[in-house]
């Protein structure tokens, strides 16, 4: 993870301090330095308002926090996603249905930007207690949106070999983190996962198989479908 000194210049350019940012995050000091140090990540929730903070579009932000030292990104000119293809509760991915009639949908009204979003449609009823089959699901990553992992949020993941399907984050009532599919009826092949805030790399991340954050690709934001007949192509 590379230092962020380039933060401080930013501030000191607007007349501002490092407690200014702590303030603004809800963090204690020393975790601002630490982001300085490249120690921290910023998180998913601290990225609008830093940004705002230093007079940054999010695009520029997230790029000069990759690279460590101030640059400028363009917002992005697109309007519409592409719809990526049909995810399934046992970690296929699959084409868009032969009849949907469109290959992309318009840009969420709040989205900040394009980067960052995927658009699928759910291929199966393994989620269908939260998103019926055939829907329309438009999802962001938490590290280039405002899209916290909590439970109850419904995640995009990706599995060993880089399989992506769809689970919730759930804890259980002693405390124990899980990613679990939403079926009306139980199926063999839609599997709950134990979950882990914690990524491998740090202390105390031990947990064998169990999915991590940093398996998470993006948080589902935005779910549509189609009520009434479809118009003949």
């Amino acid at each position: 993870m590379p230092t962020q000194e380039w933060i401080r210049a930013a501030l000191k350019d607007r007349g501002l301090k490092l407690k200014d940012v702590a303030q603004a995050l809800n963090v204690p000091a020393p975790r601002v330095t630490d982001i300085l140090k490249g120690q921290r990540a910023v998180q998913s929730d601290e990225i609008i308002p830093l940004a705002d903070m230093l007079g940054m579009n999010t695009p520029s932000l997230l790029k000069s926090l990759k690279l460590g030292k101030h640059t400028q990104a363009s917002e992005g000119t697109s309007t519409h996603l592409p719809v990526l293809g049909s995810l399934f509760g046992d970690g296929r991915e699959g084409a868009a249905p032969d009849d949907l009639g469109f290959s992309s949908v318009p840009l969420p009204p709040d989205a900040l930007s394009p980067e960052g979003l995927f658009c699928y449609i759910m291929g199966d009823t393994s989620m269908a207690r939260e998103i019926a089959e055939g829907s329309l699901i438009i999802a962001a990553d938490p590290k280039q949106h405002y899209a916290p992992v909590v439970p109850g949020s419904i995640l995009v993941v990706e599995q060993e070999g880089g399989k992506r399907t769809l689970r919730q984050y759930t804890k259980t009532a002693n405390g124990e983190d899980w990613l679990v599919p939403l079926p009306e009826n139980p199926h063999p092949e839609f599997e709950s996962w134990r979950f882990s805030l914690l990524s491998e790399f740090l202390p105390g991340a031990e947990m064998g198989t169990a999915m991590r954050l940093d398996d998470v690709v993006a948080v589902v934001l935005w779910v549509h479908r189609r009520h009434g007949t479809r118009p003949a192509q």
